[in-house]
């Protein structure tokens, strides 16, 4: 006889009620409303609604934002300046005499640097202008108007050319991003998992109800029967006693699997129910899914080769160890020389109010040309005053550096993250194939349960029979209900574990099984902020430069 045959036969009998009367022996109050569940609704409901599951698909919106962060270090940087300063000089100087030098500005400087996502180069270009007001005797311009175009470019050609922190940074966000994805459909098969087994334990636990209801209705009968044998004088009054003890004995057993039971569908409500929808906790729920035929037989080697290839674990594991090597060679880079390349052009403009001076220094002033600032731009196109540069910088840390240190410690976390996959890859295997053999041993044992509960529900019937014509006593009628409330009780135990194991290997081979406090959550690595450094170009100190 199938699991399937089996079940309808033990409601045929009496000894599981369907599926309304289990409702009532389970929620004595009458709910709300019956919600007529299948395996495959509550999924639904579960991938839906689980608020733990939604948290962890968020998190590949956080790790998106993440690599949006790190593609930041690529935007171009815009900056101005406005300012006006007026500065009051002493006279420091014996052509000044007594009288100092007070010197105004208005000045405003506007800019655009960036770091290209390539190379590791970085590009500025910028505009300034300036009106300057004086009153030393030695100025030739008062005011002056001042304006310059510059354009430089910095190329590191060792250290950060191959890549830099940025890229670093940005490649990593990329992959904890991918992560961040094979981490939620790990978790939807945990939590599909997780409905699953609650189903099946809810479902066991109310036909636990009806069993223990079915056994407190036998110890009534009994006792009724001992009572009327008692009144009669035909039994000693312990035998009423016993027969009263064990009625309560089973109406505590009942009272215990009725909050079993509610406990379970809490625990599968939990799981499916939406968290905005308050009345669903008032609907009781009632799983109409049919037990598994024993005849699947898992292929281990199958199932092993899946599991080493598609789960989801071991290519997480994969990623972090990927993001090992790119550290490793980020730092390895690191320890090369800073060797750079630094380029320039700036054209200079000036204008203004142009003193005409006449006779021996400093002259005395005859006359005044004005130049507007038209002037200082075709000045500053015309390459009138151009200031440029070409040169190299060398930088090298003397005795072991910093970065020298992380390549070490880096190379020693890829080889932790190497064996660490080698030790998720056997740890799989082992879950695989254990997992196939629950199927197995619980197969076997729920055949073993089914023949002990109909050996114990022959000898219960074999017993009443004697008792009734007075060749038993009420203690052996007793122990014969309470074997074959065991024997059913082991039945649905076996029959549950049989389910669990089938849910479990089916949920191994792409993920690893929820330990009991895990929580499927998601973390990715923070993504810091890299400023733009703006190239100036090389210029000898005191040269004049810029």
């Amino acid at each position: 006889m199938t699991l399937t045959k089996w079940f309808r036969a033990f409601v045929a009998l009496g000894l599981i009620a369907p599926a309304s009367a289990a409702a009532q022996a389970v929620a004595p109050s009458a709910p709300d409303q019956t919600l007529q569940l299948t395996l495959d609704e509550a999924v639904r409901r579960a991938v839906e609604s689980n608020p733990e599951l939604a948290v962890v698909k968020l998190g590949i919106e956080v790790e998106a934002a993440r690599v949006g962060e790190s593609r930041t270090a690529f935007t171009p940087l815009f900056s101005t300046t406005v300012g006006h300063s007026s500065v009051a000089t002493p006279p420091s100087s014996l052509l000044l005499g007594d009288r100092g030098v007070t010197t105004g500005d208005v000045f405003s400087s506007t800019g655009v640097a960036q770091r290209l996502p390539w190379g590791s180069g970085t590009w500025g270009i910028s505009w300034d202008t300036a009106r300057t007001t004086s009153d030393s005797p030695f100025s030739s311009f008062d005011p002056s108007l001042q304006s310059g175009f510059q354009i430089a470019f910095s190329q590191p050609l060792l250290k950060d050319r191959r890549i830099d922190a940025a890229r670093e940074q940005y490649i990593i966000a990329k992959r904890n991003e991918d992560s961040s994805d094979l981490r939620f459909r790990e978790a939807v098969v945990q939590t599909v998992a997780a409905v699953k087994q609650a189903y099946w334990t809810y479902k066991a636990s109310r036909a636990n109800v009806t069993v223990q209801q079915r056994s407190l209705e036998l110890a009534q009968e009994l006792a009724h029967e001992n009572k009327v044998r008692v009144d009669a004088g035909q039994n000693p009054p312990l035998d009423l006693v016993q027969a009263e003890a064990e009625v309560s004995q089973r109406r505590e057993n009942l009272i215990r699997a009725r909050t079993t039971a509610e406990d379970a569908e809490d625990a599968l409500r939990r799981l499916i129910a939406d968290p905005a929808d308050a009345s669903f906790w008032r609907v009781h729920l009632d799983p109409i899914e049919e037990p598994t035929n024993l005849g699947f037989q898992p292929d281990l080697d199958a199932a092993v080769a899946k599991a080493l290839g598609e789960r989801y674990d071991l290519a997480r594991a994969g990623h972090d160890l990927e993001n090992a090597k790119t550290t490793v060679t980020f730092l390895d880079n690191q320890r090369l020389p800073d060797v750079r390349l630094e380029t320039s052009y700036r054209g200079n403009g000036l204008a203004g109010t142009q003193f005409i001076r006449d006779g021996g220094f400093p002259g005395l002033v005859t006359g005044s040309l004005n130049r507007g600032f038209g002037t200082a731009l075709g000045q500053v196109f015309s390459n009138d005053y151009p200031a440029w540069s070409v040169g190299v910088t060398v930088s090298y840390p003397l005795g072991r550096s910093y970065e020298a240190a992380s390549h070490a410690r880096a190379e020693i976390e890829q080889k932790q993250a190497e064996q660490r996959i080698a030790g998720l890859r056997l740890q799989a295997v082992e879950t695989v194939r254990r997992a196939g053999r629950q199927i197995r041993s619980t197969a076997e044992r729920v055949d073993a349960a089914r023949a002990g509960a109909t050996l114990a529900q022959e000898r219960l019937e074999s017993e009443q029979k004697r008792f009734d014509v007075g060749l038993s006593t009420t203690f052996l009628v007793t122990q014969a209900q309470r074997d074959l409330l065991e024997a059913q009780v082991n039945l649905l135990q076996t029959t549950l574990d049989y389910e669990s194991s089938l849910v479990n290997f089916e949920a191994v081979q792409l993920a690893p099984p929820l330990t009991q406090g895990d929580r499927v959550t998601v973390s990715g690595a923070d993504v810091v902020a890299i400023p733009i450094s703006t190239p100036r170009g090389l210029f000898r100190t005191g040269s004049g430069g810029f």
